[in-house]
């Protein structure tokens, strides 16, 4: 293991701004995140947890501070340089699923290879490859509305590994899912962590994400407020602590 974090977040602030109002979204959030780790970030809605996950993601760019990936500031990177870290280094998950909905399983996997130049033939293969990885091998050729909501969210764990990405974000993955289903989710990406080491990180309100997590950052307010085990995590905690109840 690299004697550095993978992923450094340094005093990270945003900024936003509604009419005359100034709302800080994140007041000065610091975390490091370590290569093969799976770790979840909860909160209630508003806290700052998404605006977290979008800045770890490249996906947004800070107000203040800056995120570290391999000892290189994310933001410091050009346009086309971020561009290529956000193909290459990142796969994201979204609870909407965001799936071309005129492609096929098979393409839609197939989507970030083609974008980052691989030949349409060893793109279709490996797509076919890692799509039999996740369960799906039997539904190549399936649109996304023949998908039941699990396998549109395999299609997109599947999309997310498509370029070796070193992190999976996952942002809400089991939000529109069944409780059997969300299960299954949360099972495929612990696979994914253990056996093949990719580092996840998770925005959930999910207690099967959440105890299957190293580790839980707790986000209210903009601002981190504890880390915790996720074989410690209990709902009441949840409830007390996120949902600031006393």
């Amino acid at each position: 293991m690299a004697d550095h974090p993978l992923i450094r977040v340094e005093n990270v602030k945003k900024l936003y701004k509604l009419g005359d109002e100034d709302v800080w979204a994140l007041k000065g959030v610091s975390l490091d995140i370590n290569r093969g780790e799976f770790l979840s970030i909860i909160g209630p809605s508003g806290s700052g947890k998404s605006t977290l996950f979008n800045q770890i993601g490249a996906l947004d760019v800070p107000t203040e501070g800056t995120v570290y990936f391999d000892n290189q500031s994310v933001f410091d990177l050009s346009e086309s340089q971020q561009a290529w870290f956000r193909c290459n280094r990142i796969g994201y998950i979204f609870q909407t699923f965001n799936l071309v909905t005129v492609m096929s399983a098979l393409q839609n996997v197939m989507l970030p290879m083609v974008f980052q130049g691989m030949q349409k033939h060893e793109a279709e293969k490996r797509a076919a490859e890692i799509l039999d990885r996740v369960g799906l091998a039997h539904r190549l050729h399936h649109k996304p509305f023949e998908l039941s909501g699990g396998q549109q969210q395999r299609v997109a764990v599947a999309r997310a590994l498509a370029n070796t990405p070193t992190v999976v974000l996952a942002d809400e993955p089991t939000g529109n899912l069944d409780t059997k289903t969300g299960t299954e989710i949360v099972d495929l990406l612990k696979m994914l962590n253990q056996r093949e080491g990719v580092t996840v990180v998770c925005s959930t309100h999910d207690p099967k994400m959440i105890t299957s997590s190293s580790r839980v950052c707790w986000i209210r307010d903009g601002q981190l407020i504890k880390v915790t085990h996720g074989r410690d995590f209990r709902v009441e905690d949840m409830e007390h602590d996120t949902l600031g109840r006393q």
